[in-house]
């Protein structure tokens, strides 16, 4: 296990804790989950009981590096 894998443990950590609040907090009610295959891997580990029934989709795609007007884009094309 080396640093990489121990900072992308605790990114995923950080993203599904703000996912579980706003989720508790009631700011959605459906989920569309887009990361790469490894962090969806370590977002699903980490996912409370109640969580996965509102992520309607999950996305392998990793769309970090995009404009936000592009990442819409790519979203929504059919």
């Amino acid at each position: 296990t080396g640093r990489r894998d121990v900072a992308e443990r605790d990114f995923a950590t950080g993203v599904v804790d703000e996912m579980e609040r706003h989720h508790r907090d009631g700011d959605f009610r459906k989920l569309v989950v887009v990361a790469p295959a490894r962090a969806l891997a370590e977002f699903r580990q980490r996912f409370s009981k109640e969580l996965p029934g509102s992520v309607v989709a999950e996305l392998d795609k990793d769309l970090a590096k995009h404009p936000v007007h592009e990442i819409e884009r790519l979203l929504t094309q059919n």
